[in-house]
């Protein structure tokens, strides 16, 4: 004979699978979110373009990889150029980002040159190597 289903003590999960669960779960969506920091120290002020120091202006969009790439490559030498050339971002999702593409008609992964004026000295569609972004910045020394 079978027992009527009332007389089974329900069954209970112990705390500590319920706590480690939690922390599994905090632990996931802080990893998550990390993932989602912007993973560059370039600076988005693009008011300091012609304040005295020349500078190398990437277009970004964050929902394109070719900016991606190019800003992996920028991230590789802005140590080496720091002292001459300010890096900026001008991210498309903000207003400034797009006014800014849309005066100097560049899109995701467009680097522009200014000098310490704030005179454009040339630009890439995309560069595909370090070499070609660093012959731009040789733009500075003529």
């Amino acid at each position: 004979m079978t027992t009527p289903a009332s007389n089974v003590p329900p069954r209970r999960i112990p705390p500590w699978i319920k706590t480690l669960f939690m922390l599994a779960l905090v632990g996931g969506m802080a990893t998550v979110a990390w993932t989602q920091l912007p993973r560059t120290g370039i600076s988005t002020d693009l008011s300091a373009i012609g304040q005295g120091r020349p500078a190398l202006v990437l277009t970004r969009d964050s929902n394109y990889l070719g900016g991606a790439e190019v800003l992996e490559k920028l991230n590789t030498i802005q140590s080496q150029y720091a002292q001459r050339v300010q890096f900026r971002i001008a991210h498309l999702g903000e207003p400034v980002g797009r006014a800014f593409a849309e005066t100097y008609q560049t899109q995701d992964g467009d680097l522009t040159l200014f000098d310490e004026d704030g005179q454009q000295l040339g630009g890439l569609v995309q560069p595909k190597s370090i070499e070609r972004i660093e012959q731009l910045l040789s733009r500075l020394d003529q």
